[in-house]
């Protein structure tokens, strides 16, 4: 084999090598865009069902309210049922758009990073909002049993009344703690996966 022919010969398998390469690189991607449509899809469908959840919660007060359903004599007795509506109300904004954002989100060779980057601090966020809104709707439900015992205030006394506030600050309490522990056990999911991608996204690319 001459030098020529040798040339020829590396040149081609060099050619061979690197279509395989790309042919790798081509069905990694694939599949690291499969995994995030699949992930995306899954947010989309977390998000509806928040929205729902926050929808209930906005028409049960509004009607309560409507209705005066717990016997209300005094305007600030609604002050809880607001604070309820308006938390909602705030969540339902930020999972609509949330929910508009993702469904704007294109998934390409080309973006494919930049686009989970972006959808990762979308969700961040998202969660965040979310998990301040659980917070303040605690703080609302004691408020809530607040205006519901000082209408009993004549009838308990002020010793029944403070015993009664204290043991729903305490539940309350008790269920936030155990909220927060629950969050933490059950880790974010959906974070992980498009952490994932990313990273791989980021190996990929390094090795290209």
């Amino acid at each position: 084999m001459n030098l020529d022919e040798l040339k020829s010969t590396w040149k081609a398998y060099d050619e061979k090598m690197l279509a395989s390469q790309k042919l790798s690189e081509r069905v990694v991607f694939m599949m690291i865009k499969d995994r995030s449509k699949s992930t995306l899809a899954k947010m989309e469908r977390n998000l509806t069902g928040a929205g729902l959840i926050m929808t209930a919660v906005v028409l049960f007060f509004a009607a309560a309210i409507a209705g005066n359903a717990f016997d209300y004599t005094s305007w600030y007795f609604y002050i809880p049922s607001v604070l309820y509506i308006g938390l909602a109300l705030f969540a339902i904004s930020v999972v609509v758009k949330n929910y508009r954002n993702l469904s704007r989100v294109s998934l390409s060779q080309q973006n494919l990073y930049d686009s989970l980057t972006t959808v990762l601090r979308w969700h961040e966020k998202t969660r965040t909002a979310l998990a301040r809104v659980w917070l303040l709707c605690m703080m609302s439900g004691f408020l809530f049993g607040v205006s519901m015992v000082a209408r009993k205030f004549e009838t308990y006394g002020t010793t029944k009344v403070a015993l009664l506030l204290s043991g729903q600050a305490l539940m309350i309490l008790m269920v936030y703690a155990l909220a927060r522990w629950v969050f933490a056990v059950f880790e974010d999911r959906l974070g992980k996966e498009l952490k994932e991608n990313i990273q791989e996204l980021a190996q990929l690319k390094a090795i290209s």
